[in-house]
């Protein structure tokens, strides 16, 4: 490999490996620290790394695409210098990769390839892009480029020689492996390393070990039911309720989306429980303990459809579609608060006026007094809980604390 193509593909190798660890740090943020701050690649609804790092396609057999992204560029680091180290005496079984530049050119490309269809879907599906993610496309079609070869080789069917072609690259890089796993202890070895793959990806795909947040939204939606009782404004359940849970919560928390579906079936459980929520938007836009531009983008926004359509007395219902990742924008919520029975120009109307913003800077102050630095935070009784465990140990507390199930749930 010659000394520029390598210098060339180090950096941009280094540059996609950097890049690659920063992800899985979004992604880490974005999946297991509940009250974790936006990310810096956070910038607004359609640039939000944050809001592509939870959804379902920011994995690939249950392991974040990031964590492919720096298996990918170190993969790409020792391609670059295979040839020196084989050199070391114990690592000679390495001379089995000839070609490295085409090993890198396939690898790049198809990496390409796939990062194009994560692009559509992001634009089609997500509505959302992770800009990061689209550093690290640019960096893959680079990498390819300079990686192709310029070589030219024998012309079988003409006297004048031709380049090679990306067929060509393909042809040489599957002929090295034919090559190789002819030998039998590399046979073996490849089977091996093949099998163990394997069953770590079947065991990642089923557990989903490195997304549980995925896992458990997954598992509320298709098992917990919607409270359809008592309902007057932000308060649901029974007006004797002996007691009354308050939730501090964010439209834009994942932890407070499964936060709502435990409270949904609570609710279905036990005859003497109450909640109510507190609109704590964490959106720089209206909450002064956020710098401007910063925090969880559309919070407010969300915060004030909720609390105006409590007005006509849909604040639940509300609720259900502003925790969906889909609503964004105040255009969004409007196509769908469509699909519920409420007077929308009211409702726009009331998300616009004084009064709701006065709610949602009273529920804000009521935090600070209340010492509340992060969603989801309840007070149940007597005890403060922040943060989400499982459903039964939720379910625990409500009990400790005087909640008392219906018979048929005992």
């Amino acid at each position: 490999m010659k000394k520029s193509k390598r210098i060339i593909i180090t950096i941009l190798a280094l540059i996609g490996l950097a890049l690659s660890i920063e992800l899985c740090v979004v992604y880490y943020n974005a999946n297991f620290v509940i009250d974790a701050n936006p990310s810096i690649c956070v910038i607004n609804s359609s640039l939000d790394c944050d809001s592509v790092a939870r959804t379902a396609y920011s994995q690939f057999f249950g392991i974040p695409l990031s964590y492919w992204g720096v298996f990918l560029y170190c993969f790409f680091l020792f391609m670059i210098f295979v040839d020196k180290i084989q050199n070391i005496r114990f690592l000679g079984f390495l001379k089995v990769f000839k070609n490295p530049s085409s090993y890198i050119f396939c690898v790049s490309l198809f990496s390409f390839i796939m990062s194009m269809v994560l692009f559509f879907i992001s634009w089609f599906k997500i509505d959302s892009f992770c800009i990061f993610c689209l550093m690290t496309y640019f960096v893959d079609f680079f990498i390819a480029i300079t990686a192709k070869n310029r070589e030219v080789i024998e012309n079988g069917e003409s006297d004048k020689p031709k380049r090679l072609s990306v067929i060509d690259e393909y042809k040489i890089s599957f002929s090295d492996f034919i090559e190789a796993v002819k030998v039998k202890k590399y046979l073996i070895a490849f089977v091996i390393v093949l099998l163990a793959a394997i069953c770590f990806l079947i065991y990642t795909s089923l557990t989903n070990i490195f997304s549980p947040q995925v896992q458990l939204q997954k598992e509320l939606k298709n098992s917990f039911k919607q409270y359809t009782g008592e309902i007057e404004g932000t308060r649901i359940g029974s007006k004797d309720a002996k007691l009354v849970i308050h939730e501090f919560m964010d439209f834009n928390c994942g932890g407070c989306f499964v936060v709502n579906l435990y409270i949904h079936r609570i609710l279905d459980e036990f005859d003497d429980v109450a909640v109510i929520q507190h609109n704590l938007p964490l959106d720089g836009m209206c909450n002064h303990n956020v710098p401007k531009g910063k925090g969880h983008t559309s919070s407010c926004i969300k915060s004030y459809y909720a609390l105006a359509a409590a007005k006509q007395n849909k604040y639940w219902q509300m609720g259900s579609i502003l925790f969906n990742n889909d609503v964004k924008t105040e255009k969004d919520i409007l196509e769908k608060a469509r699909l519920i029975d409420i007077d929308i120009r009211k409702l726009k109307a009331d998300a616009h006026s004084d009064d709701v913003k006065k709610e949602v800077e009273a529920s804000i102050k009521e935090g600070d007094l209340r010492e509340i630095n992060g969603t989801p935070t309840l007070f149940i009784g007597l005890k403060k809980l922040f943060g989400i465990g499982s459903y039964p140990e939720f379910k625990e507390i409500v009990i400790e604390q005087g909640g008392r199930e219906k018979p048929n749930h005992g």
